[in-house]
């Protein structure tokens, strides 16, 4: 497994499988930008190379109800969105993002209209967020 060690304006170092080093040209790099720790997979030949980031499982299995390091959920963005548009008055979003006794509340005191105005503030801020590589935001 190749991991990319180093990156510059120009270029990237990448250590490969066989514990060497190697430095190629930034735009080898397939569709993705370059970070420190990604593993990649390097494709050459003689003329050309690509380097295209490999791909995690832990990356394509969603993890309903994940925790950031941070003891924040971690929720689908269009998901959460649209939740807190149509049914934040409610608290369904709530529940959704796993803040069960805050759904509660919600529930609770739907009828004041408060829980409406709250949500609807939630949904400014939820769309402000930039989303994750797997579409995710930290509630």
């Amino acid at each position: 497994m190749s991991k990319i060690l180093q990156i510059s304006s120009e270029s990237v170092t990448i250590g490969l499988e066989d514990g060497s080093l190697q430095d190629y040209p930034i735009n080898c790099c397939n569709g993705f930008k370059p970070e420190i720790g990604i593993e990649v997979e390097v494709y050459s030949d003689g003329t050309k190379t690509l380097i295209v980031k490999k791909v995690s499982i832990q990356n394509v299995i969603k993890h309903p109800n994940s925790v950031d390091p941070n003891g924040r959920h971690k929720v689908n963005k269009i998901a959460y969105v649209l939740l807190t548009f149509l049914l934040g008055g409610i608290g369904i979003h709530k529940f959704y993002s796993g803040h069960i006794f805050l759904g509660i509340l919600y529930l609770l005191f739907c009828w004041t209209g408060i829980p409406s105005l709250i949500a609807f503030i939630e949904f400014i801020i939820a769309i402000c967020k930039s989303a994750d590589e797997n579409g995710e935001i930290s509630v």
